[in-house]
């Protein structure tokens, strides 16, 4: 790696590399040695940009949820036309977590990543409390992205929610976690499709 590179730009290169390295062996059997080996870089310079393996875990959990963000955010195409109601808001939605879900169906590897990432965090954290707050970024992070979308739909169709945005992200969450692992198990697309078009509209029952 070029020397010319800034402190940002070397993050982010040991940030892919540790995820390159998780999608094939797992969170529990990266060190930060085999990050610095996989960069091409010195030890040192992995522990110049992060402090410890914890540090390096957060910030992958960052970057892997920052790719489903931007899935949506960058896709401007969904938000043009929409029109106003529950059920634009419905088509709105469903939208949204079909381009979530082409994300999710191409990078298989790294959505397994992020289940053993928390399980990592949960399992770290009976001896060392502070590794929940790797599962703990995870989630909050998430959170806080499929809420922007709901507050986002709202807002472009002219409705409103009758219940906490966070309460719904939460659900919403907690509904796609549960669907992803199970096509990770049986990798069966069409019934994820389905699935999506029930939740969609699940959540615009909450809508006025």
């Amino acid at each position: 790696m070029s020397s010319r590179l800034s402190v940002e730009e070397r993050r982010a290169h040991l940030i892919e590399a540790a995820i390159g390295l998780a999608e094939k062996k797992g969170v529990a059997g990266v060190t930060t040695r085999d990050v610095a080996q996989a960069a091409g870089v010195s030890l040192g310079v992995v522990h110049y940009c992060f402090e410890n393996k914890d540090a390096l875990m957060t910030e992958l959990v960052k970057a892997l949820s920052m790719e489903l963000r931007d899935s949506v955010e960058t896709n401007e195409t969904v938000w043009q036309g929409v029109g106003s109601g529950k059920e634009s808001l419905q088509n709105l939605v469903r939208a949204s977590l079909e381009l979530l879900w082409l994300n999710i169906e191409a990078t298989p590897e790294r959505q397994l990543l992020t289940y053993e990432t928390t399980t990592y965090a949960l399992r770290e954290s009976e001896q060392t409390p502070a590794k929940l707050a790797i599962a703990r970024e995870q989630y909050t992070f998430n959170d806080s992205t499929v809420g922007d979308v709901l507050e986002h739909a709202r807002d472009a169709t002219g409705t409103r929610w009758s219940v906490p945005v966070g309460t719904l992200s939460r659900f919403t969450l907690a509904v796609i976690d549960g669907i992803v692992l199970r096509w990770l198990v049986d990798n069966d697309s069409e019934a994820v499709r389905t699935q999506l078009d029930v939740l969609a509209e699940m959540i615009t029952t909450y809508a006025q």
